[in-house]
């Protein structure tokens, strides 16, 4: 289920913004986050990204944390983050950096785009807890923390 929501976001990014993914046509892209269960291959094809748990064949394999993949949106500089262990890259370098371009082209707003199948109210809440994990030094926990605040009193938490 998460790949295909994390499929439908990434495409329709791709589309509103315009962005030629061309040069990764035939890539397949292994993600990795190393402190939040998502560990997923895109496989661009047609000029968009599918998205699958396994794959026989990978390009590169891009391993990093959740605050590394925040500073690569906020356009970090990929060589930048490799000389200081932020993230680690086996294989194609060349199809990493394509990436981080392109996904540094989009212009995005995870609680508009959100919104758009759960409503504003859900999308704000949403926007909260991530912003929450972004300062956390164990964001796993605090997702856990924030969650189980939200269930037990939501009028409460701010």
């Amino acid at each position: 289920m998460k790949t295909l929501i994390l499929e439908n976001a990434l495409n329709h990014l791709l589309s509103t913004h315009q962005v030629d993914i061309s040069p990764l046509e035939g890539k397949t892209i292994r993600l990795s986050l190393q402190d939040f269960p998502l560990d997923v291959y895109f496989i661009c094809t047609n000029n968009r990204f599918f998205v699958v748990t396994n794959s026989d064949v990978t390009d590169v394999e891009i391993t990093l944390t959740m605050s590394a993949f925040a500073d690569l949106l906020k356009q970090a500089k990929l060589h930048d983050m490799l000389r200081q262990d932020k993230i680690i890259i086996h294989g194609d370098v060349k199809t990493a950096q394509l990436l981080v371009d392109i996904l540094q082209q989009l212009d995005f707003d995870f609680e508009e785009v959100l919104s758009q199948w759960t409503g504003d109210i859900i999308a704000h809440q949403a926007g909260k807890v991530v912003s929450h994990l972004k300062s956390s030094d164990r964001p796993i926990s605090a997702f856990k923390d924030k969650i189980a605040a939200i269930l037990i009193n939501p009028k409460v938490v701010k």
